[in-house]
């Protein structure tokens, strides 16, 4: 059995791995991350049916199920029921994949990761992934007097910032807390990789959540002496010169349009669209218009784009009960992030700000790494709260 379970833990880290790339690499016409899905819910279930138990974390998992239960429900009364004319959109027989997919993936990780060994090796996994997407980032990049904006076919360079933010105090937990030297270097590459691939993408949203990231430092450098903290400006500034001598300025110049946008713009014409779906919702607000009906919805405005706010979105499409269940999720992932001891906190904490704030720009709320978020802060919790837990046991029975 053990074998078997090693193999299912092989497999959710190949898919955790394809998480920022998914759809990049296909094996007979399978993206990796259907193919490792896949294989891991097969091994799981063999598990299950060999005497394994069932692990769950009972707020967490009620929260997701009753989330995805709902939005599956409004299936049934959407605005949109059959592919949309548009290949941009997403069809609501599509979204319903989704859900399902999310809601497994918040399942599979409590069946398969057992320990704090098995969460590392989920970190590094997560990191090789990031690193790949960037690889595929700058490998064509080239600067010339036109360039803005960096982005390649099949990957938003907005959705890009956030998934390589997200993964920044992950990597930082790797160059600061764990013993191998190996894993501290992996951490370590990543980040001015990660910051340089956020930076030519002149992401607004990527500027800020890779700030949010790299905030992850400031325990380790609160505790370090005046040469620690000298040293620590000392590489801000070498990196802030490195950046304005290698970025080019038109895209230096978009990012720090950043608060310009917001205090007099429209937000890239967010605002617009975000004032057209207050209308629509104002016509079915308990239960929204149905999964996947943004687009059909908002199509009346002559506006042919997503929400660009997952919030927006799920209001939009499910109404106040959506909404209310989506941020119940998130605040369970907050309120157990802060309960996980020292830096882990800061670390879990700052990770899903950068989910949660990459969201307020873009329609994220049914994207597979976003519920990984959520999921592996819960995990975390559960992992560390069981572990403190035997601890003591173990301790009482020796005493008695």
């Amino acid at each position: 059995m053990n074998h078997l379970r090693q193999a299912a833990i092989f497999f959710i880290m190949v898919l955790v791995f394809a998480l920022p790339t998914d759809g990049a690499v296909e094996v007979a016409g399978m993206s990796l991350v259907k193919i490792a899905g896949l294989m891991a819910f097969g091994l799981t279930a063999l598990l299950l049916i060999m005497g394994n138990g069932i692990h769950a974390l009972r707020a967490f998992h009620t929260a997701v199920l009753l989330y995805v239960a709902w939005v599956m429900l409004s299936y049934t009364w959407s605005a949109m029921p059959v592919p949309y004319e548009t290949t941009q959109a997403v069809s609501s027989d599509q979204a319903l994949k989704s859900n399902l997919y999310i809601l497994v993936i918040s399942l599979l990780l409590f069946q398969l990761v057992t320990t704090v060994q098995d969460i590392n090796k989920l970190y590094i996994a997560l990191v090789l992934g990031s690193f790949w997407l960037v690889y595929l980032m700058v490998k064509d990049y080239q600067v010339t007097t036109t360039t803005v904006r960096h982005h390649i076919k099949q990957f938003d360079a907005n959705e890009v910032s956030v998934k390589l933010a997200m993964v920044m105090p992950l990597a930082i937990y790797l160059l600061t807390q764990v013993k191998p030297w190996w894993w501290r270097l992996l951490g370590g590459a990543y980040l001015p990789a990660a910051a340089f691939t956020i930076l030519i993408t002149g992401s607004r949203t990527g500027a800020v959540v890779m700030v949010l990231g790299l905030a992850g430092f400031l325990p380790t450098i609160l505790r370090s002496g005046l040469l620690g903290k000298a040293a620590s400006v000392l590489v801000m500034v070498v990196a802030l010169i490195a950046a304005a001598n290698v970025i080019p300025q038109k895209t230096i110049e978009r990012i720090f349009s950043t608060g310009k946008e917001i205090s007099s713009g429209t937000l890239n014409e967010r605002s617009v669209i975000w004032a057209n779906a207050y209308e629509e919702w104002e016509e079915s607000p308990l239960y929204g218009h149905g999964l996947g009906s943004f687009r059909r919805i908002i199509n009346p405005y002559n506006v042919d784009y997503t929400a660009h706010n997952s919030f927006v979105a799920i209001t939009a499409e499910q109404g106040i009960v959506g909404v209310v269940l989506y941020l119940t999720v998130i605040g369970i992932a907050l309120s157990l992030a802060w309960r996980l001891p020292g830096d882990e906190r800061w670390l879990l904490l700052l990770m899903l700000l950068v989910v949660v704030i990459g969201q307020m720009s873009l329609t994220l709320q049914d994207r597979m790494y976003v519920w990984f978020a959520y999921a592996l802060t819960a995990l975390n919790f559960y992992i560390k709260n069981n572990a403190v837990n035997a601890k003591y046991f173990n301790k009482v029975s020796v005493t008695t």
